[in-house]
């Protein structure tokens, strides 16, 4: 029915954003970072336990009113009632990108798995993957998953020593992509910081970001590495000291920096301490370093982790490497349940010292779709990530690449690696040392390709989102 002025019923504006729930309801449950902190973080493996069974029960029943799932795990055998609670998890099949793709082409644009439609009572927000290795796949949220993203890293910053009034800059665009709705969100709606939402050096130049780092008093960052190490480059270059900065620490994805190498690298030029964290498009925020920086702590009263064999599928113990198969304890639209990331890593036996008495998960060590095969062994690109910082007249910046060599009679895929050089380096030096170094990183004879600073930059910093680390040339 139309009011006086012509327009609708007032009812379709309560489904707006912040009509849309009872916020102080979902504070209460969801636990902001100062709750959670106070709460599960500290509480016993029992009470954890219990918050994910009653959890995953209700995402399960999500789960089922779904007809993209439905049909999966009817294909599969399993009907209502025969999966009760996390202990038969694994009953359930996987999925993983390519099967979102098949959804997304057979009922473009969105897919048929995302569970809402416009208009269905609750705000749409469309974000998309990086696209690092494809082309970018939407992903729905409803305020209820855009706020449990903000959530989630409000609590990774609290951890780390944020506080009201701390100005982070934020030298990821809010865009597309994930992350930097995560970190606005969380400083904005959830911490009481002020957020320099910057975006990359697309958007604002390194040098600009600095600028303002200066001038507005910046005290954390939240971005990559790549475009940290190159806002450290700039500063260099501009002769200004990072240190002089009131930095008191970096947020990032550091990814399989297993030596430390990358880390080091970072805290020598910012003279701060470096979190790492580890997250997905379509899970959030979901691992962090604690204080003691020994492993990564799970969220896990939003997150259930399976590490699986990576040929098999089968779920491992603690302590074994292998695959993350993740399942949302809180994403309705759509649901994620036993989403194959494809990401190498392992759960680590053993609680941490800082009391918390939730699990960890290693650095991410790679992906398993990343994985390339040659000459028989499994090279993981990632893995050249210690052998490159280990030498400081690299920029850091890598990518391999991979051709099929046909010689007539003999087909060979061969590896090689473009690694950026500063000047002056001895690039003979250079060549023999990470060759030798990639040796053994890798498993295999690699030959390297000595680049100019700034060559990568199309695969590294200059990309909105995640460095490309692999050119796959066999296929294309």
């Amino acid at each position: 029915m139309s009011n006086r002025y012509g327009f609708a019923d007032p009812d379709g504006v309560r489904a707006s954003y912040f009509y849309s729930r009872n916020w102080d309801a979902f504070a209460r449950e969801w636990q902001g970072p100062a709750e959670y902190v106070n709460g599960l973080w500290v509480a016993p493996r029992e009470r954890i336990e219990d918050v994910q069974q009653e959890r995953f029960r209700s995402v399960l029943e999500y789960g089922w009113s779904n007809p993209w799932y439905g049909q999966r795990w009817r294909e599969h055998g399993i009907e209502p009632g025969d999966v009760r609670g996390l202990e038969d998890l694994s009953r359930l099949p996987t999925f993983n990108v390519d099967d979102l793709r098949e959804s997304i082409n057979a009922s473009p644009p969105f897919g048929s798995h995302q569970g809402i439609g416009f208009g269905q009572g609750e705000p749409i927000k469309i974000q998309t993957s990086g696209g690092t290795t494809s082309k970018p796949r939407p992903t729905f949220f409803t305020p209820f998953e855009m706020e449990m993203q903000g959530v989630s890293m409000a609590r990774a910053l609290y951890l780390h020593g944020a506080a009201p009034g701390d100005r982070i800059q934020i030298p990821t665009t809010l865009s597309m992509a994930n992350l930097g709705w995560a970190y606005y969100t969380a400083a904005f709606h959830w911490m009481g910081m002020v957020p320099i939402t910057t975006g990359t050096g697309n958007v604002t130049s390194s040098k600009r970001q600095l600028e303002i780092a200066f001038d507005w008093g910046t005290n954390i960052w939240g971005s990559f590495p790549e475009y940290l190490t190159r806002l450290a480059q700039v500063a260099e270059e501009e002769g200004l000291h990072l240190p002089d900065l009131p930095t008191k620490f970096l947020s990032t994805y550091l990814g399989p920096d297993t030596e430390g190498k990358l880390r080091e690298a970072l805290e020598e030029a910012w003279g701060a301490p470096v979190y790492d964290n580890y997250g997905a498009h379509e899970i959030g925020h979901t691992s962090i370093e604690c204080m003691e920086r020994d492993g990564l702590h799970i969220f896990e009263d939003l997150v259930y982790f399976e590490v699986v064999d990576v040929d098999t599928g089968k779920p491992l113990p603690e302590g074994e490497k292998g695959k993350l198969v993740a399942t949302s304890l809180y994403r309705r639209y759509p649901p994620i349940i036993r989403y194959d990331l494809n990401d190498v890593t392992r759960i680590l036996p053993g609680e941490c010292r800082c009391g918390s008495h939730t699990k960890r998960m290693d650095h991410f060590l790679g992906r398993s779709d990343d994985m390339v095969k040659i000459r028989g062994v499994n090279v993981f690109p990632m893995a050249a990530l210690g052998a490159v910082r280990s030498r400081p007249d690299t920029t850091g910046e890598w990518v391999c690449i991979v051709n099929r060599i046909d010689r007539g009679q003999e087909i060979r895929d061969e590896l090689s690696v473009q690694v950026e050089y500063r000047d002056g380096a001895s690039l003979e030096d250079f060549k023999r040392d990470l060759e030798s170094r990639l040796h053994d990183s890798f498993g295999i004879r690699v030959e390297v390709e000595p680049v100019p600073a700034g060559s990568l930059a199309e695969y590294t910093y200059a990309r909105e989102g995640k460095a490309r680390r692999l050119i796959d040339n066999r296929f294309s």
